[in-house]
């Protein structure tokens, strides 16, 4: 996000909160903000509003629905974010005084020849546009009664016009789909595509079976114990003060 958009903090204090997350910090880290928007950013505004929204009937109030942007780690100066206007790398500092949370892939043991392969990958997305109106129009679309994991026209994939989720979601997958799904051959998708059948009630598991990726939200990684757990919460920051655990 525009890094403007933010309270103005003294630059020490910023790099203390960034050291502090780094200490926690590994490549291949999935890394969720809760936003805090001044009143005068309506876009924003409306778009956090409508993304809360959406997460929040699709995974119920008791869940994490409120992370509305989430990016991928691979050091302290490349941080993957599909944010407006468009993909970019960017440091941690950028955002280090602002709540987010660090989910780790469980699923998979991410080595030395998977974090290039996904650095790779991530650095083929830079650049690419991102459409704040197809976001507001693909989550109200689906307030106006498209079900959630029905794909929505608007939103195009094959033009590379993704959000956040989308992009970090795409970088997971192209990694399974090159390097990993020989271990699974009959798994078309890797993340979220198979549901948890504690956390889902029998007419959504028969109606639905997964997620597909232009379908993914923040909180999905936030949220994936209703699926097969694929990533674990390590730690929570709030303008680089821990909070969890």
């Amino acid at each position: 996000m525009n890094i403007h958009l933010y309270p103005p903090y003294n630059k020490e204090k910023i790099q203390r909160a960034a050291d502090a997350v780094l200490q926690v910090l590994q490549p291949g880290d999935v890394i969720n903000q809760v936003n805090r928007f001044p009143w005068w950013a309506f876009h924003y505004n409306l778009a956090v509003k409508a993304i809360r929204i959406h997460q929040r009937r699709l995974f119920g109030r008791k869940s994490f629905y409120k992370d509305d942007h989430n990016m991928l780690f691979f050091d302290e100066n490349s941080i993957l974010s599909v944010e407006p206007p468009r993909a970019i790398l960017k440091p941690l500092t950028h955002f280090s005084m602002t709540r987010i949370s660090i989910y780790r892939l469980r699923i998979h043991r991410l080595d030395d020849e998977d974090i290039a392969f996904m650095r790779n990958t991530a650095l083929q997305l830079v650049g690419e546009e991102y459409d704040v109106g197809q976001l507001l129009d693909r989550v109200v679309n689906r307030l106006l009664g498209y079900e959630w994991q029905q794909r929505i026209r608007i939103f195009d994939f094959g033009k590379k016009k993704m959000v956040c989720s989308v992009g970090v979601r795409a970088v997971f997958e192209h990694l399974y789909q090159k390097q990993l799904r020989k271990e699974k051959p009959d798994q078309e998708l890797w993340l979220f595509s198979e549901m948890n059948p504690d956390r889902w009630p029998v007419r959504k598991r028969k109606r639905f079976q997964g997620t597909d990726i232009d379908a993914t939200t923040p909180a999905h990684f936030a949220n994936s114990e209703y699926f097969q757990h694929e990533f674990e919460l390590i730690a929570r920051f709030d303008k680089g003060k821990r909070i969890f655990p």
